[in-house]
């Protein structure tokens, strides 16, 4: 649970192409020769789904304190200490697996728990305390802190470079299970790698899209003073450097138990698993508690629907 700056209220506005498409309203019957049908003729559902902006609205959990106490968060600490008048920042590409693809992951966190045994304690990021199914993602940036005075200036700074840059949506898919240990904390990351799906081309650059888009943001970043994502990567390793976190401990588990880990995906129930697709139609700005959704380019040069 982390521990969030509240902004004012006028941060929270948000942009009208994110509101969901208004649908005529219907009366909810149960059987019988009236009930509402959709243009196909099925049954229509009376729970509409919620319309994507929705998460943003609730991104952030309840902050319990203003200085860091590890122990409400699991034993963790801040990366960045609270710092009066900053902002705890991130960009981001958002992920909500599917009820059948949480199930699997939640499935695969478990058979690792198993694996480890009771000498590591794995927290899985997949569920909250409550039980909610939780949203994942794909990092573009460090952890940020940002002053009041530039917080504005580098949303628009980061607005800017990613829908110019000439990216169009695009999608990815896991192909690997893998350690990732955290540069900035002591944890370690139990992750999902990801690969630009449908790539013709073997030869060609991994995750060339991701690459751009990282590229972009690590230049505003540096602008603002803020440390890079990936910056001791060279040439094509910072390609397959990109990945989901679905878990996390503390220190490292041993050689041979981090080995049956990894080989746990090639089992049979998980080789669907490398067909999944996770769409990338924009990144996402995480500034104190309220998240900005920037949708990528349609086209090379062409400006995107929210800049029209």
């Amino acid at each position: 649970m982390a521990l969030v700056d509240y902004s004012s209220s006028s941060a929270a506005e948000s942009d009208t192409d994110d509101e969901p498409q208004q649908r005529p309203a219907n009366r909810c019957q149960h059987g019988g020769a009236n009930s509402e049908k959709d243009i196909n003729g099925a049954p229509e559902s009376a729970m509409p789904p919620l319309p994507p902006a929705f998460h943003d609205l609730y991104a952030s959990s309840v902050r319990h304190s203003v200085v860091d106490d590890p122990s409400l968060h699991q034993g963790r600490k801040r990366q960045n200490p609270h710092v009066p008048g900053t902002w705890p920042s991130h960009v981001y590409v958002e992920w909500h697996p599917t009820k059948a693809q949480h199930d699997t992951l939640d499935e695969l966190v478990g058979l690792v728990e198993a694996e480890l045994g009771d000498d590591v304690t794995l927290h899985n990021f997949l569920t909250s305390d409550l039980g909610a199914q939780l949203p994942l993602h794909i990092s573009l940036s460090r952890p940020l802190s940002l002053p009041t005075a530039e917080k504005d200036a580098f949303l628009e700074k980061l607005t800017h470079a990613m829908r110019r840059s000439g990216t169009e949506a695009f999608a990815v898919r896991p192909n690997g299970l893998a350690w990732h240990r955290s540069p900035d904390s002591d944890r370690t990351f139990l992750v999902l790698r990801v690969a630009t799906s449908g790539r013709p081309d073997d030869a060609a650059p991994p995750n060339a899209e991701l690459v751009a888009l990282l590229t972009r943001c690590n230049a505003v970043a540096a602008l603002f003073g803020q440390p890079a994502l990936y910056q001791g990567n060279r040439g094509t390793a910072v390609g397959t450097a990109f990945h989901v976190s679905i878990g996390w401990t503390f220190g490292l588990p041993g050689e041979e138990a981090s080995l049956r880990v990894r080989g746990l995906f090639e089992r049979t129930q998980f080789q669907a698993v490398r067909a999944w697709e996770i769409g990338v139609s924009g990144v996402k700005a995480k500034i104190g508690n309220v998240v900005s959704h920037i949708s990528l380019a349609t086209g090379a040069g062409k400006a995107s629907l929210y800049e029209q």
